[in-house]
C-alpha cells in the first residue's frame, strides 16, 4: 500500500514513531526527495536524492576517517558516474551506496565505522528533510525494509529514537536561528566585502584584525560554510556563530549555494519546527504548525485510480484541507482509524472490495459510524444510489466532478 498525503513532515514522523510503524516515509520536495526507513517507530537509514562526493567528503572529514579520505584518490572512475542530481527515483543513482561499499571492500573502512559514517549521513539527510516546513508530498510505504546494501555490508542498521532526536535538533534549530537573519544555508559561500579593512569591528565580534586578514585570504566565494568548517576543524554551528556579527555588519557578505545544494531546504527562521515526544496526543501531532486556529479538516480519499487522487488533491485546498488518499481499499481500514477524518470520499468500483461493501464495514465501525462518507462514482443510475445509501453513504459525487462540485458537497457535510 502506498498512501499520499500532506503533513508537518516532524508531525508525521513523531506520529509514525508513536505507533512504532516499520517502512519507508518518502517527502517529494519537487526538487529533492528523501526516504527515511524507520523499524517500530525507530529511524534506521535516511536517503536524499542529491548526491556529491563533496559532501560524502565532509561526512569522512567530520569523523576522522584520513584513510578513507585518501582512498577516494583512488576510487574507480566509473563510481562518479552516479554522482548526481535527479529528480528520477531510481535505485542506480546512489553515489553514497556505492562507495561506501567500496571502501568497506577495500579494508578502508571497518562495519563499525561504515556505520557511524551511515550515522552521519542520516542525521544530516534527515535534518534537512525536518526543514521542509509543509511542502511537497508524502508518501508511506508500509513496511518497506532498509536499503538491502546496509544490511550487507555493515551485518546491522542503526535505530534512532525519534522524540529524543527531534527535542535536540529543535534546541540546534533554536542556535541556528540566533545567527546572522542573512544566513540560511550551510552551503552559502561567504567572502570579504570590498574595503572592508576600513570597517570598523563590530563590538560583539571575536575575531582579530590579524585573523579576519588570514581568513579574508581564504574566503574568496568559493568555499562554503560547511567547507569551511572542515578547513577550521570546527562545528559549522560555531562557524556561523562567530561569523555572524561581521555578516551582519556586512564586512562578510554570503553567496548562493551552488547548484544542487541550493535545491535543499533554507533553515527555519520562524518558529516552525516542532519537537514532538512519545505523550503528544495523536490529535496534535497530526496537525501542521500553524500561526492561526484555522480548522484544518482531515479527508480520507480511497480509489484505485492514482489520476483521480491526484485531480482530487490538487482540486482542495491545502491550507482547509489535510488530504489522505489510498490507492488499496483493503488496507484502508487501518489508515482511516489512525488518521480519524472528519470526511471519507470512497470510489464504488475498486478491486478485490467494492465501496459498498467497504462502506457498510465502515458504518458499522465505532469510529466511522457517524463520519460522512461520500461515494465517487461513474455509475449514475438510481439503483445505484439506492445502493449507496442501503451501505449506509451519507451523500453521492458523479464523476467526472467539478472543484467546485467536489468543494460544494464536502463543505456541505462538514459545516
Amino acid at each position: 500500500m502506498t498512501t499520499i498525503i500532506r503533513l508537518n513532515p516532524i508531525g508525521l514522523l513523531s506520529r509514525l514513531a508513536a505507533s512504532k510503524s516499520s517502512g519507508c516515509l518518502e517527502l517529494d520536495e519537487g526538487s529533492v526527495y528523501w526516504k527515511l526507513y524507520l523499524r517500530k517507530g525507530n529511524i534506521n537509514y535516511v536517503f536524499c536524492s542529491i548526491q556529491l562526493l563533496d559532501q560524502l567528503k565532509f561526512h569522512l572529514h567530520n569523523l576522522g576517517f584520513q584513510a578513507a579520505i585518501a582512498a577516494l584518490k583512488h576510487l574507480p572512475s566509473s563510481y562518479l558516474t552516479s554522482e548526481s542530481y535527479s529528480t528520477e527515483k531510481s535505485d542506480h543513482q546512489n553515489l553514497y551506496s556505492e562507495v561506501i561499499s567500496w571502501l568497506i571492500t577495500e579494508k578502508y573502512l571497518d562495519s563499525t565505522n561504515g556505520l557511524k559514517l551511515i550515522e552521519s549521513i542520516t542525521k544530516d539527510n534527515l535534518n534537512s528533510c525536518l526543514w521542509l516546513n509543509n511542502r511537497g508530498l508524502y508518501l508511506w510505504h508500509n513496511q518497506e525494509q532498509i536499503p538491502l546494501w546496509i544490511q550487507e555490508k555493515l551485518g546491522t542498521c542503526l535505530s534512532i529514537n525519534v522524540p529524543k532526536y527531534l527535542n535536540s535538533q529543535q534546541a540546534r534549530l533554536k542556535q541556528w536561528q540566533n545567527c546572522s537573519a542573512k544566513l540560511f544555508s550551510v552551503h552559502q559561500r561567504p567572502y570579504f566585502t570590498s574595503g572592508w579593512e576600513m570597517k570598523p569591528l563590530p563590538k560583539n565580534g571575536a575575531l582579530s584584525h590579524k585573523t579576519l586578514k588570514k581568513l579574508a585570504q581564504a574566503l574568496k566565494g568559493r568555499t562554503s560554510l560547511r567547507q569551511l568548517s572542515v578547513l577550521l576543524q570546527k562545528d559549522e554551528l560555531y562557524v556561523a556563530q562567530v561569523l555572524s556579527p561581521y555578516i551582519n555588519d556586512q564586512i562578510i557578505a554570503l553567496g548562493n549555494a551552488e547548484s544542487p545544494l541550493d535545491k535543499l531546504p533554507n533553515i527555519p527562521k520562524s518558529q516552525t519546527f516542532i519537537s514532538h515526544s512519545s505523550s503528544v496526543s495523536a490529535s496534535a501531532e497530526n496537525q501542521p504548525a500553524k500561526t492561526t486556529s484555522t480548522k484544518i479538516w482531515k479527508l480520507v480519499c480511497i480509489d484505485d485510480s492514482p489520476s483521480i487522487l491526484q485531480e482530487i488533491k490538487r482540486f482542495l485546498n491545502q491550507d482547509k484541507f489535510e488530504v489522505t488518499v489510498i490507492n488499496d481499499p483493503v488496507q484502508s481500514v487501518s489508515v482511516i482509524f489512525r488518521v480519524k477524518p472528519d470526511l471519507i470520499l470512497l470510489d464504488i468500483t475498486m478491486p478485490r472490495i467494492n465501496g459498498y461493501k467497504l462502506c457498510a464495514l465502515l458504518r458499522g465501525s465505532e469510529p466511522c459510524s457517524n463520519t460522512p462518507i461520500i461515494m465517487v462514482t461513474g455509475n449514475t443510475s438510481l439503483i445505484d444510489k439506492a445502493r449507496a445509501k442501503l451501505a449506509g453513504a451519507t451523500d453521492y459525487l458523479t464523476k467526472p466532478f467539478t472543484r467546485q462540485g467536489l468543494t460544494e458537497i464536502i463543505e456541505k457535510h462538514l459545516t
